[in-house]
């Protein structure tokens, strides 16, 4: 394979020789023609590197064939443009005067080509080497050493490639800047920038790695073999220089043996160095520390060990506080998750006893609203025979001082004619016939002499309290009767509703155990689900039970003295949680008392002072759990006042088409007189209510009794005595609206 040789500078060598005259060989490196020749195309390899070396025998160098990828990686050189190439061929040296300067030019001297015009070998010896063949000598053809050593040298020049060219001619030949090929016939010295232009960097390449650019998978093949070889033999010339080396050294023991020349041979010292002895270095003189530098050396130690052992002790403390505090830290959380496990566990049985317990009460509540209806009917009798009662008499009176036209009476006595009898054949009397009503007196004095206070009075002061009297006293039979049924319900009745409960729901105590581990336990848990307030349902059903029979306005009890109130008023109290809770027992009393309350008020007699007494205590206990401004004690409020208003105006209706008579007699007289203090008995009963419900509603109260009622039936001008009833009832309104 060819190698092109990298484009360097125009080196001069001199040539020594033992003539006078030195003789310049200008050694000139070979360039490639710029000029690309167009060849046709053929089926054969992109690159030139795989074609023979077809063209050794030729003139011209080999020149590299590049595909298209190396000619688009090649550098672009700027074009000439064609102005300038057309200059460029207008030069001053054409091809024929250039032709004609070398046909003058001799590359003898004349001398030397006249002496040799018979002698064609000497001509040739001095056209071959024109430096050492000097012109004048003539005649002879044997060169000398010089002349042989500087043709060895062109010859070795040229079989590298360089062309060698004789400096003798004594001029440089001109031709075109552009033509290279001529420049190098006529062996130029010069170096133009034209001489580059085709350079491709390829020679620097070769110059930097050592090889060429192979493209060619056979040629890349082949070169690599090559240079595998090439090691080897490098190698293989190594061993034998080394083999070569041995011989020559065993060689020359061998003559210096033929000589007479003997190795002596070297005696043992035994106290002689070593041959690889190298002495101990000897330390430099060192001055000695004295005994304060090597305390104070000490106490720095003493003291850097000190602070290290203070370190590692406040490190060891820290670790065993950190060890405490993991330990202390894996005792909450071992506490942490046994406690959330009993959590669990307690919310879950508590889950299912809130729901068997929601079941027993949906169960049981229609029995105990039963009972409760009885008991109601029981305690209602009374105050409906009792208003009945004071109704007829006060209507009896009424009549008597007054004229009511018939249609305001009842049915009965609108039919005067038509007799009516019962299940037994006999007539029945006229609710408000003159029979029926001297009947009713006669009862009613019976039943003042059976008093001994009242019965003791005479004249006004016995009129004034016979209108104040109540009239509500049963026999004692109803009163045995009453309190064996109330009490036949508190007991057997009760116990008849519990009797197929189990243990965990047949008391309030069983089910107040069961929901206080909630509040002494997990009492955040407690009061994120506002347990108080939702407690009172499940505690309910048990304090109705308890006050089944209870008449709240004629047997009044105190709130902290019933069994239930002393059951939850110690509810989840505890070292940690010390104070009742409160609101549970303010939303019971809102829930079961109130209830309780309201559902009696129809039972209430307005007129018993004894009655009105108790229900205004209980109302001022329920202001001791239920804020007076919350909506349950308010409606609580209104209901009374609805109750009291009720009983009140049952005369109003009359009294405003009622027409008073004159020229009344002393009989009628006392039952005018009667009368108007019956109904200021309204006005002094409502006395115990002014702490408790609003003041506009008392004076509303108080003023339906004054104008409506005892107004209309007075006449101060016509009865002096009415004047001093008139006062009394202003005085008692006055106390009334204070």
């Amino acid at each position: 394979m060819f190698k092109k040789t990298s484009r360097t500078k125009n080196i001069r060598r001199k040539v020594e020789t033992t003539d006078d005259e030195p003789v310049e060989v200008v050694i000139q490196k070979t360039a490639t023609s710029s000029k690309k020749k167009v060849k046709s195309k053929k089926s054969l390899n992109a690159l030139s590197f795989a074609q023979e070396e077809e063209e050794e025998g030729d003139g011209e160098e080999f020149q590299i064939k590049k595909t298209k990828t190396s000619r688009k990686l090649h550098v672009k050189l700027p074009e000439l443009e064609k102005e300038e190439l057309e200059e460029k061929q207008h030069s001053n040296y054409d091809k024929d005067a250039l032709e004609k300067l070398r046909a003058d030019t001799p590359s003898l001297p004349a001398s030397v080509k006249s002496s040799l015009k018979n002698d064609d070998d000497d001509a040739l010896l001095h056209e071959k080497f024109p430096s050492t063949m000097n012109a004048k000598i003539s005649g002879v053809g044997i060169p000398d050493a010089s002349a042989i050593i500087a043709a060895k040298k062109k010859r070795e020049q040229m079989r590298k490639g360089f062309n060698i060219i004789e400096s003798d001619d004594g001029f440089i030949p001109l031709g075109d800047e552009d033509n290279d090929e001529e420049d190098v016939q006529t062996g130029s010295r010069l170096v133009r920038e034209e001489d580059d232009l085709a350079d491709d960097g390829e020679a620097e390449f070769e110059k930097y790695v050592g090889d060429k650019i192979t493209l060619n998978k056979g040629n890349a093949k082949k070169q690599e073999k090559e240079r595998r070889e090439g090691v080897r033999e490098m190698i293989e010339e190594a061993e034998d220089d080394d083999e070569q080396s041995e011989d020559m050294e065993r060689w020359e023991e061998d003559m210096m043996k033929f000589g007479g020349a003997k190795t002596q041979s070297k005696g043992f010292d035994p106290y002689s160095p070593p041959p690889n002895y190298r002495p101990a270095q000897v330390p430099e003189a060192s001055v000695l520390p004295t005994l304060t530098d090597v305390m104070k050396a000490l106490n720095l130690s003493t003291s850097q060990v000190a602070e290290s052992m203070q370190h590692y002790e406040l490190n060891l403390q820290e670790s065993l506080k950190t060890i405490e505090n993991s330990t202390t830290i894996e005792d909450d959380l071992q506490k942490e998750i046994e406690r959330g496990s009993n959590r669990y566990n307690y919310f879950q049985e508590l889950a299912q006893y809130v729901n068997d317990l929601g079941e027993f009460l949906d169960a049981k509540f229609p029995d105990l609203e039963k009972l409760e209806s009885q008991v109601h009917d029981i305690i209602s009798t009374k105050t409906e025979i009792a208003t009945s009662r004071r109704w007829q008499n006060n209507l009896d009176d009424l009549c008597q001082f007054t004229n009511i036209t018939a249609n305001q009476l009842d049915e009965d006595m609108m039919d005067q004619s038509t007799e009516e009898v019962d299940e037994f054949g006999r007539v029945k009397e006229l609710r408000n016939s003159a029979s029926a009503r001297q009947r009713r007196k006669l009862e009613r004095l019976n039943r003042i002499e059976k008093l001994a206070g009242l019965s003791d009075l005479e004249g006004d002061d016995a009129i004034k309290e016979q209108g104040l009297w109540t009239d509500d006293e049963m026999n004692d039979d109803y009163y045995e009767q009453k309190d064996a049924k109330l009490q036949q319900i508190q007991s057997s009745e009760i116990d008849e509703l519990m009797a197929n409960v189990g243990d965990e729901f047949k008391s309030l105590t069983n089910v107040k155990n069961k929901f206080e581990a909630w509040k002494k336990d997990y009492y955040d848990d407690y009061q994120k689900a506002y347990g108080s307030l939702s407690l009172p349902g499940a505690f309910e059903f048990y304090i109705r039970t308890e006050l089944v029979s209870w008449d709240p306005f004629s047997d009044p009890m105190d709130f902290d003295s019933m069994q239930w109130h002393k059951i939850l008023s110690d509810y989840g109290v505890s070292a940690e949680h010390e104070d009742p809770d409160v609101e549970m027992l303010n939303k019971l009393v809102e829930k079961s008392i109130i209830k309780k309350i309201k559902s009696m008020l129809d039972t209430l007699d307005v007129a018993s002072s004894k009655q009105m007494k108790y229900a205004a205590q209980i109302v001022e206990q329920i202001s001791y759990y239920v804020d007076t401004n919350e909506k349950a004690y308010q409606d609580l409020a209104m209901d009374v006042v609805n109750t009291l208003e009720k009983q009140i105006s049952q005369f109003v209706e009359l009294i405003e088409t009622a027409v008073p008579k004159s020229n009344l007699d002393a009989e009628s007289t006392q039952a005018k007189h009667r009368f108007f203090w019956t109904q200021c008995k309204y006005l002094k009963t409502l006395l115990v209510w002014r702490r408790h419900l609003p003041k506009n509603h008392l004076d509303r109260l108080g003023n339906i009794v004054i104008d409506r009622i005892i107004a209309p039936i007075l006449k101060p001008e016509s009865y002096p005595a009415d004047l001093h009833l008139q006062s009394e009832a202003l005085l008692l309104l006055s106390h009334l609206q204070k």
